[in-house]
């Protein structure tokens, strides 16, 4: 495209040029500022290839048209006279050499936009990785780990890359580390996921239990490019998994030894009874109280109790408010099986003093105690003291109550019961060691 003047040709420039020819002569009109504006803002991929067709003597330039020229930068002379077919392959080799300036721009806007996808992908991934309440990792296809989420350091508290490489394994508790390195080196063998339970090192030392995950990422050709892997805490789950285990064998075997006394107590008493109307009635009381106590025992903790509590449900059902029951002692532990059977002595002392002691007549009392004697093994002692009741002798044949009574409670507070049958009253004593109440 001719143009008559250098602030055309500016203009020219600025709607980016292919190749310009110029004459020397017209360098040396006006709107030279102009050009030098328009070449002086070019992009840094932009460079004009000039071809100035020059005099042929040098010696006759101007000074203006020589300053002119060298602020040209990308300029080739041709002096005239000369051939046609040198200025097309001038022409020809300049545009050229634009075109190659266009490609590499193009190529230079691809990098960066590349470049800036990879940047905020980079940095959506941390975002997420970051946000999410897991520990979060990646390794090379030879497992060489060289990412961690913020989680991760979080969590452990180690400096970040200090677990880079292999060196993660170390954060293993030492008993898990063996199993959980054979896995990873079987996937990555395999090309299989990887999914392992181990305890890692929290920051405050302690090892919680956490489930490793891990998945291949693959290329067009099936080729392993990256792992891609998750820690989550599963302690607390893990504790609760291994409480329901302890529970279900605690049930079982307590119940085992509700249903052994349960047989017992049974037996004994059709074996004992006078009739079956009375043994029904006392096979129905031994077992209401029997739930009673394991109702109260369900509602604290199953394993353990309080021993007031304990006397005062055992001894409700025989309380009638008049204050015929006075009893004293500290608030202690006392473990699930001691509980049942107390709460079954109880019961049957109360059932007995009904009957035919203390509280057979109007005037009885019943005086409960218990208290530790510090000694060099701390001893629990335990008294059940009738008075004011009936003259008291000594029974002709010994029931189920009585045995269970000395022999099954003595067995389950690892002591020894014995009962009294003194003339004034009937007395009831159990000493234990102090660790019997809660074994």
């Amino acid at each position: 495209m001719p143009v008559a003047t250098l602030k055309d040709l500016a203009k020219l420039i600025e709607r980016r040029a292919g190749a310009v020819v110029i004459t020397e002569e017209a360098l040396s009109g006006d709107g030279a500022d102009a050009l030098s504006e328009a070449l002086a803002v070019q992009p840094s991929w932009s460079d004009v290839p000039f071809i100035v067709l020059a005099n042929d003597a040098a010696t006759n330039r101007s000074d203006i048209a020589a300053r002119r020229m060298d602020a040209l930068r990308n300029a080739v002379l041709l002096s005239r006279p000369l051939h046609a077919e040198e200025l097309i392959r001038a022409v020809r080799s300049a545009l050229t050499a634009r075109g190659r300036q266009h490609e590499a721009r193009k190529r230079m806007e691809e990098l960066h936009l590349r470049e800036q996808q990879l940047f905020e992908s980079e940095a959506k991934f941390h975002a997420i990785t970051d946000s999410v309440d897991q520990m979060i990792w990646s390794a090379l296809p030879d497992g060489y780990h060289d990412y961690y989420n913020h989680r991760w350091y979080e969590f452990t508290g180690v400096p970040e890359g200090s677990t880079d490489g292999e060196a993660w394994n170390g954060m293993f508790h030492k008993d898990d580390q063996e199993i959980a390195w054979g896995l990873w080196r079987h996937s990555l063998k395999t090309g299989e996921p990887y999914e392992v339970e181990y305890r890692l090192r929290h920051r405050s030392g302690d090892y919680r239990w956490v489930l490793g995950r891990a998945q291949p990422v693959h290329n067009e050709a099936g080729e392993i490019v990256r792992w891609y892997g998750s820690c989550t805490d599963i302690h607390a789950i893990k504790l609760a998994q291994e409480q329901r285990q302890l529970m279900l064998a605690e049930m079982n075997h307590r119940v085992k030894n509700t249903l052994a006394m349960v047989n017992v107590m049974v037996s004994q008493t059709l074996r004992q009874a006078d009739n079956l109307h009375d043994a029904q009635a006392s096979i129905q009381s031994r077992i209401g109280m029997m739930a009673q106590a394991h109702d109260r025992l369900i509602q604290s903790s199953w394993k353990e109790t309080r021993l007031l509590e304990v006397i005062e449900a055992a001894l409700a059902p025989h309380r009638t408010g008049e204050g015929r029951f006075s009893f004293s002692g500290p608030d202690l532990p006392i473990g699930s099986k001691q509980a049942l059977a107390l709460t079954m002595a109880l019961h049957e002392l109360a059932t007995n003093a009904s009957k035919y002691g203390a509280l057979s007549t109007k005037t009885g009392n019943i005086r409960i105690t218990w208290n530790v004697e510090q000694s060099d093994v701390d001893e629990f002692q335990f008294h059940w003291t009738e008075s004011n009741g009936p003259k008291v002798a000594q029974p002709t044949r010994r029931g189920f109550g009585s045995r269970m009574i000395e022999q099954a409670l003595a067995g389950y507070f690892s002591g020894k019961a014995e009962l009294n049958y003194n003339s004034d009253g009937l007395t009831f004593s159990l000493s234990a060691p102090l660790s019997g109440l809660t074994l």
